[in-house]
């Protein structure tokens, strides 16, 4: 891997070295080109489904010439009571938007939030260079991402940084789940609360949401958010 284009052949290969996946069929099939956008937008995605997760999603929203954008959004069946896993780029010619993170929300049943992102920023302070540009996103959906996030400008001849702290992250991510084991009881309460939370945060302040509202009017946008993320 040497460009961040090549993101998601790297995560669906290492996804399927631990997990079998079944695809999700969806209610309106990839890929589109929303009317409102004269079919200049493309949307286009892979959706999967699996015994530990509730939901594969590999998403690419490509503009002719120099724009693209991708999505990698892993969310764990909410009975394992962790966080979800989510990676952003954007491509602008030569420069790049670039975000991965495991979401926290401080009351993950599943897992111990503390050690884990401990283990992240670890990972994260070995790649100085990467975070020369930090950024953040504005509004509310800021507060799904944990301390350990990486969010960052970066331009081309950094991908290689940016894939390698991706591999990382996403490594110990597919390791938590792979060995994470149903909840019960208060503990799977409360996994279910911490979702509903997380969700909801989601639905009405994520950027995303807001695109395919856009894009795709408020009731089809929402009708896609859902059957895409959220569904199952």
């Amino acid at each position: 891997m040497e460009s961040l284009k090549e993101i998601h052949p790297f995560a669906l290969a290492e996804l399927k070295k631990r997990f079998l996946l079944s695809t999700v069929p969806l209610r309106h099939p990839f890929p589109e080109r929303p009317i409102r956008t004269l079919g200049l937008i493309k949307f286009d995605a892979d959706v999967f489904t699996s015994e530990k997760f509730s939901r594969v999603v590999l998403m690419r929203v490509s503009l002719p010439f120099y724009f693209s954008a991708s999505s990698t959004f892993l969310r764990p069946r909410v009975e394992l009571g962790l966080p979800p896993f989510d990676a952003e780029t954007v491509i602008m010619g030569k420069r790049r938007i670039f975000m991965v993170d495991i979401q926290g929300t401080g009351k993950s049943a599943g897992c111990d939030e503390s050690a884990l992102f401990e283990r992240l920023i670890n990972i994260r302070e070995r790649y100085p260079a990467l975070l020369e540009k930090k950024m953040k996103i504005r509004g509310e959906i800021q507060n799904v991402f944990s301390n350990a996030a990486c969010q960052v400008k970066i331009k081309e001849e950094k991908d290689t940084q940016a894939l390698c702290i991706f591999s990382e992250y996403f490594d110990v991510f597919l390791e938590m789940v792979d060995k994470a084991t149903p909840l019960s009881g208060a503990a799977l309460d409360q996994a279910r609360q911490s979702f509903e939370e997380y969700s909801y945060r989601v639905l009405n302040h994520d950027p995303g949401v807001k695109t395919f509202k856009m894009f795709f009017g408020k009731k089809g946008g929402m009708e896609r958010v859902h059957d895409i993320f959220f569904n199952s």
